[in-house]
């Protein structure tokens, strides 16, 4: 039968053959070579502009990996500054012997660099040493404190400022290491170099402090052959040098000091030499121009057999359009010629037939993690297993990346259905491996029998559909039978979808806050915004109900930004507790994103040390420029960032490390564990051990006891969020957010 209708299917009019020969071969030739030169000139204009695109790339990767080198230096000093023994070896008692050894000689084969200065309180040099510079530590201490003197006393001011005195006279530090260090580019003798300063301070602390301006320990490093080589690691580039000018046939990058004055360039000869190339091949390529005319013009005179090959090309031609190169499977649109006339002549003997409608469940993430060949090997795979079970007689179509289409009549009631479906589906489930890799997957369908759920293939499919999109919004692996329920579902989504258009406009958004207290003190801290939609018919409806259908119709976008202004209009008005607010990866990808943050901020004048973002894991796998770049600026305004719901989506050190989250919030789903069994318990102090290690600070979520409250405590966990504290409550029934005045519920848990 399906022969049959692979045959209908196939017999299109088919154009009759023209033949070349009207025309004369010297115009042939002619419009082959203006073809040809038109093609080279393309190829070359496209050539150009992918040199200039990738010089751009180039330079804004040496200027990064140059920047990370500096922050690099500047960390390396943080361990030798920020040092509880250094204080004591020079501020509370001056020792010369432990100065000489610790940054003249312990220093020096940590990390290359030229001169180490220690400045004093009093602004004159305790300590100089030189390693490879060219002039003496003291004539270079003297002109680099000229340099930086500015720097330096900033920093002397920053640390003072941090200095408090507690109740007993005892001092403490109490800023930030990264107001009291700085990195510039300066110029001394002509030459550039990269000066790091830190300023001496306790690390952890717990030791006695005086109180006045600190020491500040100063390194240089020479921008030179040495120094850059160290660079090179990181590029792939075969020279990198320092000039005052960009040569001609090179490209580079400016090296600005902190004030923005360009000191020089780092300049390299670019990878990419395509058009030099080419156009020094040109008489080559007319050489060959020509014999490859020749060749065409005798190979236009050869038609000997030409009928017979056009012939096996259309038929060829013929079965690649309605077949699927990867799995064999026919494709969409011959799929929809055969099952229409397959359920006519079902129809005529009055039987029945079944269509599945199957979709792989994770092949975006297979394809984000272990690349598109891996994928491609994961659907050829699957289109395997389901030729193994099914064999050739059912029809089966490939009708999108992960999607199949599979009309069978081999099934004569629900109850055999779901057997077999079931038998299909065990083995669709089995892991899959490539190259020595175990890859866990599943899929989805949804199933719809003829005639019962639709008399035609298009209302089949319909059902089929619907049933699939039951079994993704509620348990994805799994397969359903199309029930005429489902369309009341899907009615109310389309409901809710349309309703959520005037949402907005008409303000039926509210905000409801609940409080993350500081785990050991038991203070307030911050409150996190949690939208709710004040219906006006269906009452108060939950977020998990209608923002998955904002983020189908692409409605987040718009509902953020009236979260994040309306919970920063809300806590602008609170003396210093903080407000946190989740955004949906589509705010993070806007361009402008990080810019309106700061517009918002500076309109209801919050500062930004006070407001919280928490992003969610998705956005790992989504990973861009323009995402990057946003972060980057976020964290330029000094907003603080969170990891939402850590442990549930496809997180990595190398995502956790290369964004420098502020906060990792554990999820719910961990937290509910705790004590229910020892594997929960070590999960949860695992996250809190990975939060200390990236300097990360945490957050428990859905703490509802005091024996899970007790367990975070000790664990180590940094802030609590739950019902124990208090429910999420709209503005008007929070206590004032006083810091000395706590909720109540909080004030008695």
């Amino acid at each position: 039968m399906l022969q049959s209708v692979a045959q209908t299917a196939s017999d299109e009019p088919r154009p009759a053959n023209s033949s070349i020969f009207g025309v004369s071969s010297s115009v042939i030739i002619l419009l082959m070579f203006c073809a040809v030169i038109f093609s080279f000139g393309a190829v070359l204009f496209k050539v150009l502009v992918a040199e200039r695109e990738a010089a751009a790339r180039e330079t804004r990767s040496v200027a990064r990996v140059f920047e990370n080198h500096k922050q690099l230096l500047l960390r390396e000093m943080e361990r030798y500054a920020a040092s509880n023994a250094a204080y004591q070896n020079i501020d509370t008692t001056l020792s010369p012997d432990w100065i000489k050894t610790r940054f003249g000689v312990d220093m020096a084969q940590d990390f290359a660099h030229e001169y180490t200065v220690l400045f004093g309180p009093d602004r004159k040099v305790i300590f100089s040493s030189t390693f490879h510079g060219t002039e003496t530590a003291e004539a270079f201490s003297a002109r680099v404190g000229t340099r930086i003197s500015g720097t330096l006393d900033t920093i002397r001011r920053n640390y003072v400022d941090a200095l408090i005195r507690s109740g007993t006279d005892e001092v403490r530090f109490a800023g930030k290491l990264t107001d009291i260090s700085a990195i510039d580019v300066v110029e001394i003798n002509t030459r550039p170099y990269i000066v790091t300063a830190f300023s001496i301070v306790p690390d952890p602390g717990g030791i006695e402090m005086s109180y006045g301006p600190p020491n500040i320990l100063v390194s240089a490093f020479e921008i030179d052959a040495v120094h850059l080589s160290n660079l090179l690691s990181s590029l792939a580039l075969e020279n990198l040098k320092f000039a005052p000018d960009i040569p001609a046939s090179m490209i580079g990058t400016p090296v600005e000091n902190e004030a923005g004055a360009v000191l020089g360039y780092l300049v390299w000869y670019p990878m990419s030499q395509a058009s030099r190339i080419i156009l020094s091949s040109i008489p080559v390529l007319l050489l060959s121009l020509g014999v490859i005319l020749t060749v065409a013009l005798i190979a236009l005179r050869q038609n000997a057999n030409a009928k017979a090959r056009l012939a096996a090309r259309e038929q060829e031609a013929r079965y690649a359009a309605n077949h699927d190169s990867m799995t064999g499977f026919v494709t969409r649109r011959f799929f929809h010629v055969a099952a229409t006339h397959r359920l006519a002549v079902r129809s005529q003997q009055q039987l029945g037939a079944w269509l599945i409608y199957l979709d792989v469940d994770n092949l975006k993430q297979v394809n984000d993690i272990h690349g598109h060949t891996v994928g491609d090997s994961l659907v050829v795979a699957q289109a395997e297993r389901i030729k193994s079970v099914l064999g050739s007689f059912d029809l089966v179509a490939r009708s999108g990346g992960d999607e199949f289409l599979i009309l069978t009549d081999r099934w004569e009631t629900p109850e055999q259905a779901l057997q077999e479906a079931d038998r299909l589906f065990e083995k669709l489930r089995q892991p899959f491996e490539y190259d020595g890799k175990r890859i866990e997957t599943s899929v989805s369908a949804g199933i719809s029998c003829f005639p019962d759920h639709g008399q035609t293939l298009t209302g089949l499919i319909r059902a089929a559909d619907i049933a699939l999109q039951r079994c993704k919004m509620e348990q994805k692996s799994s397969f359903r039978i199309y029930d005429v329920r489902m369309d009341d579902h899907l009615r109310q989504r389309r409901e809710i979808r349309v309703e959520l258009d005037s949402a907005l406009r008409e303000a039926q958004f509210d905000l409801f806050y609940q409080p993350i207290i500081d785990a050991r003190s038991g203070q307030l801290a911050f409150y996190e915004a949690l939208i709710r939609w004040r219906h006006p018919y269906r009452g108060l409806v939950p977020p998990d109900l209608f923002l998955p259908i904002a983020q189908d119709a692409g409605l987040m976008p718009a509902i953020g930004a009236w979260v994040l202004e309306r919970a920063l209009r809300d806590a602008s008005s609170w003396m210093q507790t903080g407000v946190s607010v989740n955004v949906c990866s589509s705010q993070i990808q806007m361009t402008g994103f990080a810019k309106k943050v700061s517009l918002l901020l500076q309109k209801y004048d919050f500062p930004p040390e006070r407001l919280i973002l928490e992003i969610t894991e998705d956005l790992m796998l989504e990973e861009s420029t323009q995402t990057r770049e946003t972060i980057v600026k976020l964290r330029n305004l000094g907003v603080g960032l969170a990891i939402d719901d850590f442990g549930t989506g496809f997180s990595s050190l190398s995502y956790l490390h290369k964004y420098s989250f502020d906060k990792m919030k554990i999820d719910r789903s961990f937290i509910s564990r705790i004590g229910e069994d020892e594997e929960a318990d070590m999960v949860v102090c695992s996250m809190l051990s990975l939060a200390r290690v990236m300097r990360m600070q945490s957050v428990g979520e859905g703490v509802e006891t005091e024996a899970q409250r007790n367990f975070l405590v000790e664990a180590g966990c940094d802030f609590l969020q739950g019902y124990l504290f208090d429910r999420p409550l709209p503005l008007a029934d929070l206590e004032p957010p006083d810091p000395l005045q706590l909720p109540k519920a909080i004030r008695s848990a």
